[in-house]
């Protein structure tokens, strides 16, 4: 596999989750609109607890899916397939179970309103978000990629007709947005299931491969709730210091960093295959430095371009309607202190296959453990005096400490020679936009001096070498 299929696969696999993620941003127009901060702060405070939640329910066996897809032969897979689906859909069915029971304990805890009928709905929506999320990762380890967009354009519409439907026609609020997730969640499930039900074999269950499976992926579990911690601790503790007003602040200004999180995480899917599968090579870890000096150096172009044009995407109208509420445009300040710390997280992102190749997945938890400790501690410390700011910046600061974690475990055992210029000039820039600079030339100036400096100064020979095959 060369670097131009990864970056093929990386762009086709990337668009099934620009898709997926793009649900959150259509909506936010509507949202915007529709519902004041303070409900807003709410229903983020939902989506957060379903994509935290979800690594929980996960646990790992969506990497041990994908890892044991492509490094194993025929017989083998059917095995671990099957295996890795009936833990899930029995471990999901707890998991959901347990939640429903907890329900008139937990509601104000995840939602900030005494509302148990609605974490019946969540724990639903888990349930069948984890169970076909693993339907279309099968499309993806047999390099079906068309499928695996239909399935993702197809949430993406269901999303957006069932909240146009509850929400703006029959103006059922809050539970409107809840249960048009559930709904689209529902279709998409049984259209995919009979991708997965041809693979399941009972008979190739083994318990030995079960005890396999799971000393790979339940480190991921511990993992998961450390991300859950880190992710949610910066709603929580906004909502006990500012109240859900800042929350819902909060939340349009991450929103509107999302396109640093889709570079990051659709590279991610096409890296991971690929990095397993070339990890043995003589000259793999040539191409690994290469990668991500490429891939660091895209990803700070497309952050310094966000952050310069900030002011001019959250006031983006059409006619009279803007893109973004008027009332949320204060989130404006922090989008690219976010898109800063997902650029921190795209270079956590780009070193975590070194772990899973050297079996040392046990030390995941504690690079989250770093990244939630981080958090928490900063957030107490920031939001007091700086309010969303100060909490985007702990988020930032998180994802760096991660990051770097992760270099020092891997430095002794599996070192890669990185490009230092490369990956650190971005970085400069992407502070350059914090300056108090407005003027449209030094926009424009620091947007072109990027773009060359990077090529020109920044990368070796064979890293040019490589854009210019790929332009090729």
């Amino acid at each position: 596999m060369s670097i131009k299929n990864l970056g093929k696969e990386s762009l086709i696999y990337g668009t099934g989750h620009v898709l997926a993620r793009l649900v959150t941003f259509l909506l936010l127009p509507i949202y915007t609109h529709v519902f004041t901060p303070e409900e807003y702060g709410v229903i983020s405070l939902a989506y957060a607890f379903i994509g935290i939640a979800l690594m929980v329910y996960r646990y790992g066996m969506d990497t041990a899916l994908m890892k044991y897809s492509v490094q194993l032969r025929d017989d083998e897979k059917a095995t671990h397939i099957s295996t890795i689906y009936l833990l899930q859909l029995f471990s999901s069915a707890i998991f959901s179970g347990l939640l429903f029971l907890i329900r008139n304990h937990v509601s104000e805890i995840i939602l900030g309103v005494v509302k148990p009928e609605w974490i019946i709905i969540l724990s639903g929506i888990l349930f069948l978000d984890n169970l076909w999320n693993h339907h279309v990762l099968l499309l993806r380890a047999e390099n079906k990629p068309f499928l695996y967009i239909f399935f993702s354009l197809g949430n993406v519409i269901l999303t957006m007709a069932f909240n146009i439907l509850l929400v703006i026609k029959w103006n059922l609020g809050i539970e409107g947005v809840l249960i048009s997730n559930l709904m689209a969640s529902g279709f998409i499930f049984i259209a995919s299931l009979p991708v997965v039900i041809k693979k399941i074999k009972l008979l190739h269950i083994r318990s030995e491969v079960a005890k396999n499976i799971l000393s790979f992926a339940l480190p991921f579990l511990p993992a998961g709730i450390f991300t859950m911690i880190m992710e949610l601790s910066n709603r929580y503790m906004l909502e006990w210091f500012e109240g859900t007003h800042a929350v819902g602040l909060f939340s349009a200004g991450y929103k509107l960093g999302i396109f640093g999180l889709i570079i990051v995480m659709g590279f991610n899917m096409g890296w991971t295959p690929y990095f397993l599968k070339r990890v043995k090579e003589k000259d793999a870890k040539l191409d690994f430095s290469s990668i991500a000096s490429l891939f660091l150096g895209f990803l700070g172009f497309v952050v310094v371009l966000v952050s310069l044009w900030s002011s001019e995407i959250v006031r983006f109208n059409i006619s009279t309607y803007h893109l973004i509420g008027s009332n949320y445009w204060d989130s404006e300040k922090i989008i690219p202190i976010v898109l800063l710390g997902y650029f921190f997280f795209g270079t956590y992102i780009i070193q975590l296959p070194g772990v899973y190749s050297k079996k040392i997945t046990k030390w995941v938890p504690i690079f989250r453990a770093i990244g939630a400790i981080t958090n928490i501690f900063l957030n107490i410390l920031l939001i007091p005096q700086y309010g969303i700011v100060g909490s985007a910046c702990a988020t930032a600061v998180a994802f760096l400490l991660m990051s770097l974690s992760i270099y020092v475990k891997l430095y002794k055992i599996y070192f890669v020679r990185y490009n230092w210029l490369a990956l650190c000039y971005p970085v400069f820039f992407i502070v350059l936009t914090f300056l108090s600079i407005n003027t449209l030339g030094y926009r424009l100036a620091i947007t072109l001096s990027y773009l060359l400096g990077w090529y020109y100064l920044a990368l070796n020979n064979d890293e040019r070498l490589t854009i210019k095959s790929l332009l090729s």
